[in-house]
């Protein structure tokens, strides 16, 4: 035994205290809880694996936006672009924006064919801008005082892959002389009863200003990006505006309309999800990670129909890239696809599991371990550059997780509109491929602080006599119908979820996407929720968990959980949900993007 100890070159004191905490280590490992010990390092920061670092960029192809210059003398306008790799040669369609439209929709009738031959990464492409002077062409008055031209870029990774298209615009005036142009936007954001945020970007840095009735708003900078704050507004007031950028007066008019007093809850909204594109999924007109058709379409659909603003549920894009470059074109895609209404109407936005910027290591599997991309403050994670291309509400958001976690400033929030209040939850937060070995957090989980967050605006919710009902709108499903088994702290936490929404009787419904289908089902103490078909007494006031996941995303098949059998009505094709709120009331329409109504119910039926 002395031998032994020697060998060991441990003292006496050093062995007991190792002894005992093994015991400890075991102890705490044989009493500890399921939960526990699956969820492992979840939450903690990261600690990164000792292997290579690899570029995941599946769809990036464009490297930037392309330049645009216009030879005067010649009438011509060109296009230089660099593609990630080389392509063929570049298509180009494009027309004359008709500003007369209060639905701005690009018309395209010209093409332009890049000369040069495959196989290169720079590209060049001429634009023959005389034929608008053409009768048949001349649909804005081109001759006499120019014009916004609006292009799209059809590029091609090898002859055998669908089309990708890039979206842009520029303007010259009757001379052919570029002029300052509108390139994204403008949108209309954060509108209440007396006051509204119009952002934009231009393709040179500009001073702005505003006109709406007879005033002028600037936000006094001199750039690109533009953020004016409009305020002293009536309530549930239409308002016309235009843009004035370096004293040349945009050619577009919009129109948008503020919140209605709480006194007068009487508007409609829009919730929708899953505009990614789908590698593999066939779509006709992706644009860079992007369903634009069916985003574009379902969208003016929805505002036609009278909604005053939509909620997008996340997957925007295709996301799953380690560039932020190529991250930042994807959402600026959507952004293109978007703001065919965007600035008439706010559009409120979600994360999904898709937007996702990240650090890939290379474990020599095919995807990799992956983290969400923030290394102690030198990378900007995907909350951060989604933060910076949306402007949501940024006045109350959970503290982050962990002391390298990113914020949550403006990708989890709430809002007020008239006797509403709309909770955006983030269920993607600080994303890692394998939280329970290294670190940060699991795809639909929702971690502590905001949970925390949640019950707290719930509470003031519940204690505001304005507010009638409270709408959820996340990425991940509480309850999924799409087959996937969970693994027990991540159920555990999703009842944790609801029943912080079911005890509340103002909570109306939860919407998500994720599952790319459209499904709702009515959830209450009665509902099978466990293997065993039990049920839960705390869920005690029903809530309508309704999933809308279908703006172009592959479609879904419906599962076979517990909960399923209360699923009322499943529809596996595009469509978005249009609700009405009248006072107490609430009702559901379920539009499809052939303008099929293929559901509709009473969510409250009021008093």
């Amino acid at each position: 035994m002395n031998a032994k100890m020697n060998q060991l070159s441990i003292k006496a004191p050093q062995r007991i205290a190792i002894m005992g905490l093994i015991l400890s280590v075991y102890l705490i490992c044989a009493f500890a809880s399921p939960t526990m010990a699956q969820a492992s390092k979840l939450g903690w920061n990261p600690v990164y694996p000792e292997l290579p670092i690899k570029d995941y960029t599946p769809d990036y192809l464009l490297k930037s936006e392309a330049e645009v210059t216009v030879d005067t003398a010649r009438k011509e306008a060109t296009l230089r672009f660099e593609t990630a790799i080389p392509t063929a040669g570049g298509l180009v369609y494009y027309g004359l924006d008709m500003p007369q439209q209060m639905v701005w929709i690009p018309q395209y009738h010209l093409k332009a064919t890049e000369p040069s031959p495959a196989g290169s990464i720079s590209h060049e492409i001429k634009l023959d801008l005389s034929k608008f002077e053409r009768q048949d062409m001349d649909v804005c008055n081109f001759r006499e005082k120019g014009a916004v031209i609006c292009y799209r870029l059809q590029l091609q990774r090898t002859t055998s892959d669908a089309p990708v298209y890039y979206y842009g615009r520029f303007r010259v005036d009757q001379s052919y002389n570029q002029l300052p142009c509108v390139t994204e936007g403008p949108f209309v954001d954060l509108v209440k009863v007396d006051s509204a945020t119009i952002s934009f970007e231009t393709d040179v840095p500009t001073i702005i200003s505003l006109v709406i009735k007879g005033k002028t708003y600037t936000d006094g900078q001199t750039g690109q990006r533009h953020e004016i704050i409009i305020n002293k507004l009536s309530p549930g007031t239409y308002y016309d505006y235009y843009l004035v950028l370096n004293d040349i007066r945009d050619l577009e008019i919009h129109r948008f309309k503020t919140s209605p007093k709480s006194t007068h809850p009487r508007f409609k909204f829009a919730v929708m999800s899953d505009s990614r594109g789908g590698i593999t999924c066939g779509e006709i007109g992706s644009a860079g990670g992007v369903n634009y058709d069916t985003l574009s379409k379902l969208l003016i659909d929805s505002y036609n129909r009278g909604a005053e603003f939509a909620v997008f549920g996340g997957d925007l894009v295709n996301g799953y890239t380690t560039r932020e470059d190529d991250y930042r074109l994807q959402l600026k895609a959507w952004k293109d696809a978007s703001e065919l209404v965007g600035g008439s109407f706010p559009i409120y936005e979600a994360m999904g599991n898709h937007e996702a910027l990240t650090n890939v290591y290379d474990d020599r599997s095919p995807f990799g371990i992956s983290f969400d991309k923030l290394d102690e403050g030198t990378q900007k994670s995907a909350e951060e550059v989604f933060a910076e291309e949306f402007v949501n509400p940024s006045g109350s958001f959970p503290e982050k997780e962990n002391t390298t976690a990113p914020s949550y400033n403006e990708n989890v929030y709430y809002f007020d509109y008239a006797n509403s209040r709309f909770i955006i939850l983030n269920t993607n937060y600080w994303k890692g491929s394998d939280p329970k070995m290294y670190g940060s957090n699991k795809e639909g989980y929702v971690l502590d602080n905001q949970l925390e967050w949640l019950k707290d605006v719930l509470n003031k919710a519940k204690k505001n006599p304005i507010i009638k009902h409270v709408f959820i709108i996340g990425h991940a499903p509480i309850f999924p119908n799409d087959g996937t088994v969970a693994e027990q702290y991540l159920f555990d936490r999703r009842i944790a979820l609801w029943k912080t929404l079911s005890q509340n009787s103002k909570v109306v419904a939860a919407f998500f996407g994720h599952e790319h289908n459209y499904n709702r089902m009515r959830m209450d103490r009665k509902t099978p929720i466990y293997s065993d078909n039990s049920t839960d007494p705390k869920f005690v006031f029903p809530v309508w968990q309704i999933v809308t996941g279908g703006v172009g995303a592959p479609f879904y098949a419906l599962g076979n959980a517990p909960w399923s059998s209360n699923v009322k009505k499943f529809y596996p094709t595009r469509h978005y949900c249009l609700i009405s709120v009248e006072a107490e009331r609430v009702e559901l329409i379920t539009i499809s993007d052939s303008g099929l109504v293929v559901d509709r119910c009473m969510l409250k039926a009021g008093i």
